[in-house]
């Protein structure tokens, strides 16, 4: 399963490490992409939570557009 998510917020590399890190750490997720250029998200992996993804990336100080 692959979600992904437009973002506004994302400016270097350390912002998308951060998105990553969180991401990578929650339940199904087996992959994550972050692309600062775009601002988009990329998640693969099973059973995945789309909500609780989506709160993970806000609670950073990303909006999920």
């Amino acid at each position: 399963m692959e979600i992904k998510f437009m973002t506004e917020g994302m400016a270097c590399c350390k912002c998308e490490a951060r998105i990553v890190e969180k991401l990578s750490a929650m339940p199904g997720v087996s992959s994550v992409t972050a692309t600062a250029a775009d601002g988009a998200v990329v998640v693969n992996g099973e059973n995945l939570d789309r909500d609780a993804l989506a709160q993970a990336i806000e609670d950073l100080g990303f909006d999920v557009l």
